[in-house]
């Protein structure tokens, strides 16, 4: 049994370590049954948006599809117990991950970041409200969520050495922290990405279809998510059917319940100045709206996007073919009117290709990582 924490910086959000107890298999009807009435719970409590969108991920068919991937492996049993560390700025990506853990049959104890926002916190309260009805639920034993300190160097380090396995989410400084603290042999780092849109509309009706889908990747968590969109490549597309876009866009935004805040409205402007004086690129147009701050630059310069910080910041630019230097940090092209060979140029340029409107879809395969493989042996 692992021992009980007694350490008063740490904060049982959802049981102990005590509780904890992994699986003998992976992908057990038990655990499937239980994810599958999680996201039906999910799904008709209706929360918000992100807690409607991982009900709908971890419905039944796509457990079952990637139980079926599954199989392929030649993986069955689960790694052990691993230790998640989440990110601060996107609220429920780490359920994302902590899931297939537990699909593999693994025990899981989270460290919630003290910056989480309400809806990690709303996630977990349903999470708590989903297993009171449910006592014999074979999830009790397998997850664990805890918040402490990020200084409480030494809790990092307890829990790293009792695990199997770390799971670290967030930007590099904090993930290079990390490691010098408390180094590990075996784990996945999910560090710093952006991610870009290539855009080629020839009519209005492709341009409102394609003003729907932006949003999707665009809005949701504040753009700051990895693959949240953070610029538009412009490829074949008049300047009369941009400017329509950027129109039907404000007016989703408008219409949105994931507006940005205030707080990220002043962010916007001041991370904006910053990105100028960094890298000095031409300003040629600029549209302020509900919809964010558009900004029409020149050259166009990946490396600029390694300094993006989201909160409602789009670079506007014109893309004349696909031969252009690609970034180490490039995670995720949404692409709308392209042909297969201008994808197939594409692939080789980022770690994910999305059609447009799915950027934020999580998949097992995620940052070039096989999650299901990772998490088990």
């Amino acid at each position: 049994m692992i021992p009980l924490v007694d350490d008063p910086q740490v904060e049982f959000l959802f049981s102990n370590p005590a509780n904890l107890s992994c699986l003998d298999t992976a992908f057990s009807d038990d655990v499937i049954n239980e994810i599958t009435a999680f996201s039906t719970f999910l799904l008709k409590a209706q929360h918000s948006n992100a807690h409607s969108a991982l009900g709908f991920w971890c419905r039944k068919s796509n457990v079952l599809a990637m139980k079926s991937d599954f199989k392929s492996f030649a993986h069955s049993s689960p790694k052990g117990l691993i230790f998640h560390i989440t990110p601060a700025n996107v609220d429920t990506v780490y359920f994302y991950s902590l899931i297939l853990s537990i699909l593999c049959g693994n025990s899981n104890i989270v460290r919630i970041s003290d910056r989480s926002g309400d809806e990690a916190y709303k996630l977990i309260d349903s999470l708590k409200r989903f297993l009171s009805q449910r006592p014999q639920s074979v999830l009790h034993a397998l997850i664990c969520i805890v918040s402490y300190p990020s200084s409480a160097e030494e809790l990092t380090r307890y829990f790293s050495e009792l695990c199997d396995m770390r799971v670290i989410w967030g930007g590099d400084d904090a993930i290079a922290k990390i490691n010098q603290q408390s180094p590990v042999t075996n784990q996945i780092c999910f560090p710093d990405r952006f991610s870009i849109a290539v855009l080629h509309l020839e009519s209005e009706a492709e341009m409102e279809d394609a003003a729907i889908r932006f949003t999707r990747d665009y809005v949701p968590f504040s753009q700051q998510a990895c693959s949240s969109i953070k610029a538009v490549l412009w490829h074949k597309t008049s300047k009369s059917l941009q400017a329509l876009f950027w129109q039907s866009l404000k007016d989703k935004v408008q219409h949105s319940d994931e507006a940005f805040s205030q707080t990220a409205q002043y962010n916007r402007l001041y991370n904006f100045q910053r990105l100028l004086l960094i890298h000095q690129f031409s300003v040629e147009n600029t549209y302020k709206s509900v919809a964010g701050l558009i900004c029409e630059a020149a050259p166009f310069d990946l490396a600029i996007l390694a300094d993006h910080k989201g909160d409602g910041l789009i670079l506007s630019f014109e893309l004349d073919n696909f031969d252009f230097t690609t970034h180490a940090k490039l995670q995720t092209v949404s692409c709308y009117g392209l042909t297969t060979s201008e994808l197939e140029k594409l692939s080789s340029q980022a770690l994910r290709i999305t059609p447009l409107g799915s950027a934020l879809t999580f998949n097992y395969l995620w940052d070039g990582e096989n999650l299901l493989m990772a998490f088990s042996n």
